[in-house]
């Protein structure tokens, strides 16, 4: 069954409330376009995972703004990768840290580009990131 437009708006409003104290509206929510996204990965464990992934043949390029942290110990980061469909080339930034709480590697798996993290220890580590996109 299809959406209404009603639906939809109905949907959009019962995710946002608004703070009469502090005069911001605030959502429960992770807001994302189609070309910026948000997420959080909590590791236990310092195999190497996939922190994200895009389609390749949809973007060219990408930064990534994550922060981590395991702890007390904080570690934050830029990254910008692009590809040419076939190899990543990707540079880290802008790092601020208490201490090293992962590394980071881009590659392209069949259709699709991947951020991989390799965490530095098996206590928890919670990391989040912000991404843009680029057609």
């Amino acid at each position: 069954m299809a959406k209404t437009n009603a639906f939809k708006i109905a949907e959009l409003i019962r995710v946002f409330s608004y703070d009469t104290s502090n005069d911001v509206i605030t959502t429960n929510k992770s807001l994302g376009t189609k070309t910026r996204s948000s997420d959080t990965l909590t590791t236990t464990a310092t195999t190497q995972v996939n922190l994200d992934t895009f389609a390749h043949a949809s973007f060219t390029a990408a930064r990534y703004i994550i922060a981590m942290t395991s702890g007390s110990s904080f570690h934050s980061t830029e990254v910008v990768l692009v590809h040419d469909g076939s190899a990543v080339t990707m540079t880290q930034y802008g790092t601020l840290k208490s201490t090293s709480l992962a590394t980071f590697d881009a590659d392209i798996s069949g259709a699709n580009v991947r951020l991989r993290v390799t965490p530095a220890s098996s206590s928890s580590t919670v990391i989040n990131f912000h991404r843009t996109v680029v057609e």
